[in-house]
């Protein structure tokens, strides 16, 4: 499909014009005010013309191929006419009608379908249906489908707004401090997909920032190539996620027809590829315009020089950085007698600072205050408040004039922020002045602070840290079923990979019990073998500590009475003889084999602990080393294992180990493993290694295999 036609048309025809407030009338207006106004065209069967420009009856009678078609019809006319355009030789087309598979409806899901088909036949790159359109700035092209307040004439630019939802796109474009290149509003996305335009505007030189609006994804593959490429060029991409909540995921089906997958696996997969993840609808605006305003000036780690001009708010900055987890930099000696230099005698040098308002007015104060935080090693960016009003404010001005200038002329090179106390200090003049600087305005100050730790982090990030492979799955049919593997059997696919575990033996009479212990070291535990009872203890199946021959023997047979009466239809296969091994820190490692993004690697605190705290951590595979270690921080329980009050540092570097292993065992079985659970896993002290003490693999099989064994 030619995507280039829908997101460069030179030429443009809007089919169902309209005097109405709607589709037909927003779009209309919208492609005159457009750059290639003079090929624009107009269809409707029953006008003659629509401001000042003719209308032609039907798409066949254009005077031109046009490079694309703007559809502002009702859901059952759009088939016809998108068949129309592929008979033209039309490649690209615009649907705003709803009414197809977001519906949930046979007939919504036949209709799309039919697009589709009709867009494979013609080779007609189709946006929407259901959404709202596409603006280029860069070359002020709008095919909007409905009211905005954008300005194609303002020469700002570099935001790439993709969203699935038509509102939160809507929205953005009603404001008047969001430096766009491009909006798209993807709609259904069955045709051109959300990825499709993810992976154009992360190549595009003219979009410095990809603020995606995402309820699911369709093509896994495509949508991590397209995030890997991101990272490894170090270009932002902000994601405000839906459907995280239970209600969430439910509305974000039935508004899209996507599926809005695992949250704590798209929360994995962000982590991993360096995505900036926000919370709140003005976190996202925040973040993209201050990473765009930015322009590659990051910080380089999370540690700010806060610029108050009052007490009150200087201390409710330090509360709300801390709070937010902005770290406030420890400034040394010689930066605080730097500072004290350009602060009334009566105010004191430190961080954050109330630099009173003695300074809002003086411009040589002001630069040689913010080069004093400027020139502190432990400074990664600096923060200002600035109160900037919705009115123009000459002392606010001034000082706006004065960080301008200290940027400008190179004076200060480290990012600097104005963070005002309200979200709604707007001045567009102010705003500009600052942001022509490279200044990002920030949002107001709870917002600011959140956002100053994940651009830090961003800042942070570094991709060559990262293990990257194709981990996505194969899609699993119907006739495909989950069995699980004895703990023997599990234990036995493990050893393949190095992982180390108890020694271990299956035996199926007294007589090969016997032989098992005559090469083992008591005390051993013995646990019924069966790939159908995975909870061994509750059916009676496991016996501990057993210390000779005699209590094994005996073991033995309670262990199969007990499963006999519990669980008389269960497939059994022996009795598993283990080696009981120290005991160690407790730790769970297992793998979930996500739908979409395929295994991820999980870590936490285990044994019975697992489920009572729920301390763990989940990462998408492939893992090194690094990786697996930013695991283990993660866990509150981390000071278990790093020596927590004298107690012996564990063996970090083998559980590391482990966890490599363990993710390159998920990645050569990404299209068969379902899950993987290792619990628990004892970490022994430095030097002395970790040992898997049970495990359990589930894997996906065809019910014919399954039943031909």
């Amino acid at each position: 499909m030619q995507l280039k036609k829908l997101t460069q048309p030179k030429s443009i025809a809007v089919v169902g014009v309209s005097d109405k407030h709607g589709f037909g009338k927003s779009a209309a207006e919208g492609t005159l005010n457009s750059k290639i106004r003079d090929h624009v065209y107009f269809v409707h069967p029953r006008r003659t013309e629509f401001e000042g420009k003719k209308c032609y009856p039907t798409i066949t009678d254009l005077p031109e191929v046009v490079d694309c078609v703007v559809l502002c019809t009702p859901a059952k006319t759009i088939a016809g006419l998108l068949r129309e355009a592929g008979e033209k030789g039309i490649g690209a087309a615009i649907v705003y009608a709803s009414g197809f598979s977001e519906e949930g409806t046979l007939e919504g899901r036949q209709l799309e379908q039919e697009l589709k088909e009709i867009a494979h036949q013609y080779d007609i790159a189709v946006l929407g249906p259901n959404g709202m359109g596409f603006i280029n700035n860069v070359d002020k092209i709008n095919m909007w489908g409905c009211h905005t307040y954008w300005d194609l004439d303002d020469p700002a630019h570099g935001i790439a707004i993709i969203a699935q939802s038509g509102f939160v796109s809507a929205q953005i474009l009603n404001t008047d401090f969001f430096t766009i290149s491009y909006a798209v509003s993807s709609g259904n996305g069955n045709i051109c997909t959300l990825e499709d335009f993810l992976s154009l505007m992360i190549d595009d030189e003219e979009v410095s920032v990809i603020a995606l609006y995402l309820e699911g994804v369709r093509n896994p593959k495509s949508f991590l190539a397209s995030l890997e490429r991101a990272a490894k060029i170090h270009k932002p991409i902000v994601i405000l996620k839906s459907g995280k909540s239970e209600r969430g995921a439910a509305a974000a089906a039935s508004h899209t027809g996507s599926m809005a997958g695992s949250s704590k696996a798209f929360d994995s997969i962000f982590e991993k590829y360096g995505v900036i993840v926000a919370e709140s609808f003005e976190e996202f605006m925040c973040l993209s315009q201050a990473l765009c305003v930015l322009r590659g000036n990051f910080p380089k780690h999370n540690s700010y020089g806060v610029i108050s001009f009052s007490g009150g708010e200087s201390t409710v900055s330090a509360d709300v950085a801390e709070a937010m987890g902005a770290n406030l930099a420890e400034l040394s000696d010689e930066t605080k007698k730097n500072i004290q230099k350009f602060i009334p005698a009566f105010a004191t040098a430190k961080n954050p600072l109330d630099a009173t308002t003695a300074l809002f007015r003086d411009e040589p104060r002001t630069i040689g205050l913010l080069k004093a935080f400027n020139d502190d090693p432990a400074v990664a960016g600096i923060t200002v408040g600035a109160n900037i009003e919705r009115k123009k404010d000459e002392t606010n001005y001034e000082l706006c004039l004065a960080m301008a200038k200290a940027v400008r002329e190179g004076i200060v090179t480290k990012p600097v922020f104005a963070i005002p106390s309200l979200e709604d200090y707007r001045h567009r003049a102010s705003r500009r002045v600052l942001e022509d600087a490279g200044i990002p305005m920030m949002s107001s100050m709870e917002t600011a602070f959140r956002c100053l730790r994940k651009i830090a982090e961003f800042g942070e990030y570094q991709y060559t840290l990262k293990s990257f492979a194709d981990c996505v799955p194969k899609n699993h049919s119907s006739d495909e079923t989950a069995y699980a593997l004895s703990e023997f059997d599990s234990k036995n696919e493990l050893i393949q990979y190095g992982i180390p575990v108890p020694a271990q033996a299956v035996v199926r009479s007294k007589e090969e019990l016997q032989t098992a212990l005559s090469g083992m070291k008591y005390p051993v535990v013995l646990k019924i073998n069966s790939n159908e009872i995975l909870h061994k203890t509750e059916a009676g199946g496991v016996k501990l500590n057993i210390q000779n021959i005699t209590e094994a023997a005996a073991a033995y047979e309670e262990i199969l009475s007990n499963v006999k009466k519990k669980l008389p239809n269960a497939a059994t296969d022996g009795i598993l003889v283990q080696e009981m091994v120290p005991s160690g820190v407790e730790m769970i490692i297992g793998i979930t084999n996500d739908k979409q993004f395929g295994p991820m690697l999980l870590v936490g605190l285990g044994g019975i602990y697992v489920e009572i705290f729920k301390d763990v951590s989940l990462y998408p595979i492939p893992v090194n080393r690094q990786e697996a270690g930013t695991m283990l921080e993660k866990l509150r329980a981390y000071p278990l294992l790093a020596g927590y009050r004298g107690s012996s540092l564990c063996d970090l570097e083998a559980l590391k180990n482990l966890m490599v292993k363990i993710s390159d065992y998920a990645a050569e079985h990404k299209d068969e493993i379902k899950e993987m659970d290792l619990n628990p896993v004892f970490v022994y002290p430095k030097g002395q290694g970790v040992c898997a003490v049970d495990a359990l693999i589930v894997k996906y099989q065809k019910e014919k295999e399954k039943n031909d064994d």
